[in-house]
């Protein structure tokens, strides 16, 4: 009778196989890449061996911590469900492939460069060369200055950059306002120092107001209003 027991409990198991697993975990990459535009996949999974759980609708959701930028290592967790109930709560180690194309140095480029385009090239590379943080777009780095030399095929990160004032603080700005096809020039001065796309503070000098600008070049702000 206890062997007849036995035999039934364990018809009534079924293992869950790696395949499984993965295909759960491939989705949560695919929805991964959709937010951040990178090509990732599994280069690693490990998966505890010899799982099983009741027979029934099996559901397996991945849990992965709120921090993970998605390229690096991470511990994630698998909640199995059958028959909407919880059955099992497992651990997995991730490790992914994730590229992207990334902005690198074209050559040797020494510190303090400000960068033109052709100091530049796109190119794909491992997120994780950049530490997650990629220059994707040349013009995120033209016109900045390097705070340190990079060599050739090195990716950019924004912290490698400092913006160049071509604006400073005292200089007669021109500053521009648009709206509803309506375009309005007034004489200003810059109250502080920015690079281009920068935030800055002007004053109005027939008002002698004073609010933030967006620097457009070195004798132009936009305000928005």
């Amino acid at each position: 009778m206890l062997c007849c027991l036995s035999g039934f409990a364990d018809a009534a198991q079924k293992a869950l196989a790696e395949p499984e697993i993965r295909a759960a975990v491939e989705r949560l990459l695919v929805e991964k890449q959709a937010a951040t535009g990178w090509e990732i996949s599994i280069r690693q999974l490990s998966i505890p061996r010899g799982i099983t759980t009741s027979t029934g609708i099996r559901d397996l959701e991945i849990m992965v911590p709120a921090a993970w930028s998605g390229w690096e290592p991470v511990s994630l967790a698998l909640v199995v469900r059958v028959n909407g109930r919880v059955e099992k709560n497992l651990s997995l180690r991730l490790l992914v492939d994730a590229h992207t194309d990334m902005v690198v140095a074209a050559r040797q480029l020494a510190g303090n460069t400000v960068l033109t385009a052709d100091d530049l090239q796109v190119v794909k590379h491992e997120v994780a060369q950049a530490a997650g943080q990629p220059l994707t777009r040349i013009s995120e780095a033209v016109g900045k200055r390097l705070r340190a030399a990079v060599r050739p095929g090195v990716p950019l990160r924004a912290s490698q950059l400092a913006t160049v004032p071509v604006v400073v603080s005292g200089q007669l700005v021109t500053i521009i306002a648009e709206s509803g096809g309506m375009r309005i020039t007034v004489a200003g001065r810059a109250r502080s120092s920015g690079g281009i796309g920068d935030l800055i503070r002007v004053q109005n000098l027939l008002s002698h107001k004073e609010f933030p600008a967006r620097v457009l070049d070195a004798s132009t702000v936009e305000v928005g209003f």
